[in-house]
């Protein structure tokens, strides 16, 4: 079903959904929705989803981790959309909002469901589990993401963890966990999963973009797809906006992964770039929400830099100046305004430049620039 809980998308025969946020009351725009076209549909809508579920049929794959999810939806929808009708989270849908809009929007014409979970606090997990009830659950890996709200990686296992949950009454089928066994605390994890219930399989790859490869190979070949098929499928997947996206560009490779940023990401984008050709120039912003492990992890960033062959770094905000090394140019910068003069000074025809850094932080801008004023 096509529902909208804002009328300034809403379309001709939507389901208008009045949701209430901390700055909004979607109750103030039933009007502008209905003089659209749309229909009302006025009730909660985590119950409704929750309730919503139950009547779907189709697997449902749920995907979490502390990176890597959306590239793994991504590459999952374009690989079993060549056999089977397929709905997924679209963009970064993948909250206490956006998982429930995911849920309603496929129907009894749907046969796989890939539904991207996040977290940012203790208990976010569990509860959009109890909304999914995933037959699928894949878990990328564990690394430091929102960091400041938790003492450890451990502890964010644990936050993680609670995605596997008993079966319910009504949840009669085999369910499957794909757990990263390069990644921290794949035992731990799988004990969680089997006392669940969970069938586990485990993945493993020689670095992050190769595990997710094998990952997708693996839930490619359980359901019915030929090696082949997959390969295909991944040679034509489309990534999400701002993630590791190629930006047109007359003579430079831009890389915009702007999105979000967190330690593992950059890894998983030093990890990709490094599979590139020619000079690489990486521009790298601060990752926000570390506590007190920001310096630290911020300069452990200087090793997979070197791995990735990268000739010069430049760093942008307060926490990124932790980044330095005698091994690589590292040059810092305080303004966006500097940071630009110099990527025009320095970028040159056939360079590589990737860009990355914290939601918050607003590397687009930077992406945007190259674009438009860098020859």
């Amino acid at each position: 079903m096509r529902v909208s809980i804002d009328s300034r998308t809403t379309q001709p025969g939507d389901y208008f959904i009045p949701v209430k946020g901390p700055n909004f009351d979607g109750r103030d725009y039933i009007g502008d929705a209905l003089s659209k076209g749309a229909r009302l549909l006025d009730i909660d809508l985590t119950t409704f989803s929750k309730s919503y579920r139950k009547k779907l049929k189709c697997a449902v794959i749920g995907i979490t981790g502390s990176a890597g999810k959306t590239t793994v939806k991504d590459m999952l929808h374009s690989i079993l959309s060549q056999k089977f009708n397929v709905v997924s989270t679209k963009e970064n849908q993948n909250n206490e909002i956006g998982v429930p809009l995911t849920l309603l929007s496929a129907d009894d014409t749907t046969d796989v469901l890939i539904v991207e979970m996040a977290m940012r606090n203790k208990g976010d997990m569990a509860h959009l589990t109890r909304l999914v009830r995933p037959t699928h659950i894949v878990m990328t890996g564990i690394g430091l993401t929102h960091a400041s709200e938790f003492k450890t990686a451990k502890d964010i296992a644990k936050a993680k963890g609670e995605i596997f949950q008993k079966p319910l009454a009504w949840e009669k089928e085999q369910r499957n966990a794909y757990i990263n066994y390069s990644s921290r605390y794949p035992d731990f994890l799988s004990k969680l999963a089997e006392k669940k219930g969970y069938k586990i399989f485990p993945f493993e790859g020689q670095d992050l973009p190769d595990q997710n490869i094998q990952l997708c190979y693996m839930i490619g070949r359980h359901f019915g797809l030929e090696n082949e098929d997959i390969q295909k499928g991944l040679e034509h997947y489309v990534p999400s906006s701002h993630r590791l996206i190629h930006v047109p560009h007359p003579s430079l490779t831009i890389i915009d992964d702007t999105y979000n940023s967190n330690p593992d990401g950059v890894v998983y984008a030093l990890q990709t770039l490094k599979r590139y050709e020619g000079r690489k120039i990486v521009v790298l912003a601060d990752m926000l929400e570390l506590g007190e492990f920001s310096e630290k992890e911020h300069a452990a960033l200087v090793e997979p830099l070197v791995d990735a062959g990268v000739s010069a770094v430049m760093t942008f905000g307060e926490e990124s100046k932790a980044i330095q090394s005698e091994d690589i140019s590292v040059m810092h910068f305080d303004t966006k305004e500097d940071l630009h003069k110099m990527l025009s000074m320095e970028l040159k025809q056939d360079d590589v430049v990737l860009v990355k850094g914290s939601r918050g932080m607003k590397m687009e801008e930077t992406v945007e620039y190259i674009r438009q004023h860098v020859i």
